[in-house]
């Protein structure tokens, strides 16, 4: 189960950073001139950071896949479930897609995380 959970984060961690460049690749746009105003810059400039902040978060589950998870990797990946549930009910068209296809590393690691800790108490 933990090596089907590393290879959903990395897959999931590659995802994200494309995301991001392409966030940014939007930003580039808006800042030209080809966006909508001011709210474009920063809608593209938060979904480009909250792709990369995904993309960590995906690394670091793919570390600590391995070994037992501590409290603070079990409160991040409960704060992007978070995240994509939000996004899932009332967030624009990027945030519904974080919702709907993103949560899937967080839900798994959380899972692993919490069947882990169970087993290893100390």
């Amino acid at each position: 189960m933990a090596a089907l959970v590393r290879i959903l984060n990395a897959f999931f961690a590659a995802l994200f950073l494309v995301g991001a460049v392409i966030s940014l690749g939007f930003l580039a746009a808006a800042l030209d001139g080809l966006g909508r105003g001011p709210e474009a810059i920063w809608r593209t400039s938060g979904g480009a950071v909250l792709m990369a902040a995904l993309a960590i978060l995906c690394f670091v589950n793919l570390r600590r896949a391995r070994g037992r998870p501590g409290k603070a990797l079990i409160a991040a990946n409960l704060l992007a479930l978070a995240v994509a549930a939000i996004g899932l009910v009332a967030g624009p068209q990027m945030l519904r897609w974080i919702g709907g296809v993103g949560a899937l590393p967080f839900l798994a690691t959380l899972g692993l995380s919490i069947t882990a800790r169970r087993r290893n108490p100390a």
